[in-house]
């Protein structure tokens, strides 16, 4: 079973001033996202000034409707420094929304055109389209669904079928544990299987087996 590690838990007031920073304190209430790492020692940093001044290698973005010089100052770190992103990307519709109306374009899509989609994870993507997981099935970009906190959180339901059907790889993660505290991840599965029936109006939308798969690593 896949060792999970929650890139925004261990947050607490003796943290490294980047993750108090302003923008990280007003995201840490959804920006908890449960993300797997080999030996569940390796942290991810929130992107922001501290972060990229001690060379994070690995950086959460709660989302890339961002100033033009902070989308700017991301993509030369990230390309300059060999960086790994783990990217809410349309998480709902309003974020959905903002992206399309500024850039003309989903966040997928985005990061796509700024060269970054194919060293980043995908998080979240309720309101992913069809051309956005047809992207990510051929530049094989994960997407990490987090079930009980956007079910929670009224976010919407990710269109998991949509993306097993396009061949895009599906993991799962537990969000900030607000409504699954032991960030089980036996019940995420469980939420999910039941999340995909409902909106596929079919029962067993999403087998066991591949459920499973969705919790294993790598």
């Amino acid at each position: 079973m896949s060792a999970l590690w929650d890139a925004f838990a261990l947050i607490t007031e003796d943290s490294p001033p980047f993750a108090q920073s302003e923008e990280c304190v007003r995201e840490r209430a959804y920006a908890s996202i449960a993300l797997y790492e080999q030996n569940g020692r390796q942290g991810v940093a929130p992107f922001c000034a501290r972060a990229t001044a001690c060379g994070a290698k690995k950086l959460y973005v709660p989302s890339l409707d961002v100033t033009d010089k902070a989308l700017d100052e991301l993509i030369a770190y990230t390309l300059e420094n060999d960086v790994w992103l783990w990217v809410r990307c349309s998480p709902t519709l309003e974020d959905a929304g903002k992206i399309d109306s500024r850039f003309g374009k989903s966040a997928v899509m985005l990061l796509h055109e700024c060269g970054l989609l194919e060293r980043a994870t995908v998080v979240g993507g309720a309101y992913l389209d069809k051309d956005d997981l047809s992207l990510m099935a051929q530049e094989s970009v994960t997407l990490v669904l987090l079930p009980s906190f956007d079910a929670g959180y009224g976010n919407g339901i990710p269109p998991v079928c949509a993306a097993l059907d396009k061949g895009v790889r599906v993991r799962l993660g537990s969000g900030d544990g607000v409504y699954n505290p032991a960030r089980d991840m036996e019940g995420e599965k469980k939420l999910l299987r039941l999340l995909a029936s409902a909106q596929m109006n079919k029962r067993d939308a999403v087998s066991e087996e591949t459920a499973e798969e969705m919790i294993l690593m790598p």
